[in-house]
């Protein structure tokens, strides 16, 4: 490690002979943030085409060189300038995850005070609209004039609408996770029967709120983006925007307005409140909000601003894949420890709806391999996996079943592109095959179980077009798969050999880990999304896991060839 104060008090030395530079102990106005090694520097620069030296000042972090000194500037001349925050007045001269040399110290120090220069010289004394349009997100919220912090709890569903238009929403509070302080979060959308509001009141105590979306109110082109009332109104184009404006605010009162601010992702706004309508010296009603805005105390006073993040499939689809994928419809029959963490995986399609059917609950017993945790002990599986994968997209389509995967109809099961047994139920597996046989089901399945002890995991693929497979595996059902299995069918007649009881007849269960099941599907899931996008004739896979404990068990398995642990076989059927 090298000794980053030598080498700084090195380069000091050798860049003071070439600029003007001394070691503070604070930065102006800045005097709060976290004592470290700071210099102020008199960098020459064209400011106007006229030379001057600029105060600038360079903290060099703790974890210098490793983390990129900061470079600030106070002086107010630059203060709305492109990549330069208001508030702490730091430059940002380098893109983020920057790579750079962290042995050559004052190469970089001089990389810093280059850039400097250049900013400056780029950027003062010109319209800098453009740049601002870029990345207006950064420069929206930032703090201007002394105003408070931009508010950006706020999420609107679906596409940010065209026209002038009130959009219904909620708002409720949430606890910071990591200080258990309290804000609130507030959700709007342009369908007044938007599921996700729906999802939302049912499992937060929230509050009905409105908003006004205005399409013709047009932001300056250059900071600061702050505005009051008359500012507003005057920035509303179009005249039956700005009448729709006045009735709303002289009847609602207590006004949220959202806007176009440029992006396709997000949207501003502003919250108008505590307009005091009832003065001394007028007559009750005579004064109304819309007049108030623009009077007394109000007529200089800065607005509070918004700012809503777009939660929309597209937004969602450009954030992940780039784009909406094909439409995919799972049915998942079993939410156990197999069902419930393949959900996991077939969740990270962006266009995915589910049918989840399981008539089990989630016990304590479950937690140690189950997707779900102690949060959600005693409640249905099909519903618990449907209440998690609708927290993670509210707006995802998922229905929850409690029944058997026989008793569903098979208008059902023939809506899906794939159905995903993982019952461990011989016949739900029996009668899904015939079914099939019969042409009544016309979708692929896959068939997932581990062996005790995670020795293997099994994938049974069947294509119903592949006629004879399913016959074939219609015969092999019969016979509980066991051509499939690593352990040696002998061993299965010993019960308590590889599987456990608790107390009654019918609490037997095979003892294999977490890891085991996640170690399973990531070796099938790369074969179910290639068969789900291009269908073969049917096939087992098999996943050799921990073999190594068929030894200490005294299990005899099949085959000894092969047997490397993470391997995957394939077997015809």
């Amino acid at each position: 490690m090298p000794d980053v104060e030598s080498l700084l008090g090195i380069c000091f030395i050798e860049l003071s002979k070439e600029y003007d530079i001394e070691e503070v102990n604070s930065i102006p106005r800045l005097e709060h943030l976290i004592r470290t090694r700071i210099w102020k520097v008199q960098i020459p620069a064209l400011v106007s085409g006229k030379a001057e030296d600029i105060e600038t000042y360079i903290r060099f972090p703790e974890d210098f060189p490793y983390s990129m000194p900061c470079v600030i500037i106070p002086d107010d001349r630059f203060m709305y300038l492109p990549h330069i925050s208001v508030k702490t007045r730091k430059l940002c001269l380098y893109e983020d995850g920057e790579v750079y040399d962290a042995d050559n110290i004052e190469g970089l120090i001089r990389d810093n005070i280059d850039r400097t220069r250049r900013w400056i010289e780029k950027y003062y004394g010109r319209d800098n609209s453009d740049e601002y349009a870029k990345e207006i997100k950064s420069y929206w919220n930032e703090e201007y004039d002394g105003e408070n912090n931009v508010d950006d709890h706020w999420i609107m569903l679906g596409d940010i609408p065209t026209e002038t238009c009130e959009m219904p929403g909620v708002a409720y509070v949430v606890k910071n996770i990591k200080d258990e302080s309290m804000y609130i979060k507030s959700v709007v959308a342009s369908d007044e029967d938007d599921k996700t509001i729906a999802s939302l009141k049912l499992q937060h105590k929230t509050k009905d709120i409105s908003v006004l979306y205005i399409a013709s109110l047009q932001i300056p082109n250059m900071p600061p983006f702050c505005m009051t009332g008359q500012e507003v109104i005057d920035r509303i184009s179009d005249d039956e925007d700005r009448k729709t404006f006045k009735k709303y605010l002289n009847h609602v009162k207590k006004v949220n307005v959202f806007f176009p601010i440029g992006l396709n992702y997000a949207v501003g706004g502003i919250y108008i409140h505590d307009l005091k309508v009832n003065r001394n010296g007028y007559r009750k009603g005579a004064l109304t909000s819309f007049k108030v805005l623009t009077s007394f105390e109000n007529k200089n006073k800065k607005l509070d601003r918004l700012y809503v993040s777009i939660y929309s499939d597209q937004r969602i689809a450009e954030r992940t894949a780039g784009t909406m994928m094909m439409e995919k419809r799972f049915l998942l029959a079993g939410l156990g420890s197999v069902g419930s963490n393949l959900c996991y995986f077939l969740n990270g399609y962006n266009n995915a709806t589910f049918t989840l059917t399981d008539r089990d609950w989630l016990t304590v017993d479950n937690i140690g391999r189950h997707l779900l945790g102690f949060e959600y002990i005693d409640q249905h599986k099909s519903y618990a996996v449907a209440h998690y994968l609708q927290q993670y997209r509210p707006d995802r389509k998922v229905q929850a079943i409690l029944k058997n995967l026989q008793e569903l109809k098979e208008e059902e099961l023939n809506k899906a592109c794939a159905i995903f047994v993982c019952t461990g139920d011989i016949m739900s597996e029996k009668w899904l095959l015939s079914q099939m046989a019969e042409g009544n089901i016309r979708k692929p399945a896959f068939i997932l179980w581990l062996e005790p002890y995670g020795m293997s995991g099994i994938m049974i693929y069947v294509n119903p077009e592949d006629d004879e497979s399913v016959k074939r595996l219609r015969e092999k059902a019969n016979n509980s798969f066991m051509d499939y299995c690593l352990i040696k069918r002998e061993e299965y007649e010993d019960g308590d050999k590889l599987t456990k009881h608790d107390a009654g007849c019918n609490g037997s269960y095979s003892l294999y880990s977490a890891n085991d099941v996640s170690m399973f599907l990531s070796s099938m899931f790369p074969i179910i999304d290639k068969l789900l996008e291009q269908p073969s004739e049917s096939k087992c896979y098999r996943w050799v896991g921990n073999t190594n404990i068929a030894m200490e068990k005294g299990v005899t398995l099949v085959s000894s060839l092969e047997l490397s642990k993470n391997t995957l076989q394939e077997l015809p059927v």
